[in-house]
């Protein structure tokens, strides 16, 4: 275990995607696992599962490929356990990544779950239940470039089309950080004397996932 560092921080833009993966179950488990015949995925390989049956959740989440078999392979560091059963989907692998060179920094928002209130008139302290757990945003400032890096230009087509965009961050030990999410028009601010610089959102589907090197 090692901090973070601002250092030799790589952020990428899924550019391309190989043939979508017919999955036929997930087990409930931590991680789940998922089954789909000869899938040829690869440890490492990152995706995002779509047109999902029962497993509402599993959405457009991202995840990366670990202990691949033949037929299965994990969702590494994703707990499906209370999920609902799945029944269908497909999975679609990025096949390449283009660098957001402009990259300076990211946040990644969390927050507390909605606080739902269950109190009876028998009780003489209040009580609260976990509701729904709040979109995770990410924030990325960029130094604003005159002619846009490939991965801008990814970002850019997404907003005008109202896609989805999965994003890699690999840091300097080689930990990853991956998500889908819906990103905002990247802003420009250029200002006298000052290197221009931007910054744009996204609004994650599901979880942002934390995975070791």
């Amino acid at each position: 275990m090692a901090n973070v560092k601002g250092r030799n921080v790589k952020v990428e833009i899924a550019a391309t995607y190989g043939s979508d993966v017919t999955v036929t179950a997930i087990t409930l488990a931590s991680p789940g696992v998922a089954t789909a015949t000869s899938h040829g995925q690869a440890n490492g390989t990152v995706g995002y599962f779509y047109d999902v049956g029962g497993m509402a959740q599993l959405e457009k989440q991202a995840v990366r490929v670990a202990n691949q078999a033949t037929n299965t392979f994990e969702l590494q560091g994703l707990n499906t356990t209370g999920y609902a059963a799945y029944t269908s989907g497909k999975f679609k692998p990025v096949a390449t990544w283009s660098t957001l060179s402009e990259a300076t920094s990211y946040s990644i928002g969390g927050g507390a779950a909605d606080k739902l209130d269950v109190t009876t008139l028998l009780d003489i302290v209040r009580k609260e239940e976990q509701g729904l757990l709040p979109t995770q945003n990410v924030t990325m400032n960029v130094i604003a470039q005159d002619t846009p890096s490939a991965a801008m230009i990814l970002l850019q087509n997404a907003v005008q089309t109202q896609g989805i965009v999965v994003v890699r961050i690999t840091l300097g030990n080689g930990a990853v950080r991956v998500f889908t999410g819906e990103p905002s028009t990247p802003g420009e601010d250029v200002q006298v004397g000052a290197v221009g610089t931007g910054s744009l959102d996204f609004a994650a589907k599901g979880f942002v996932l934390s995975l070791a090197a």
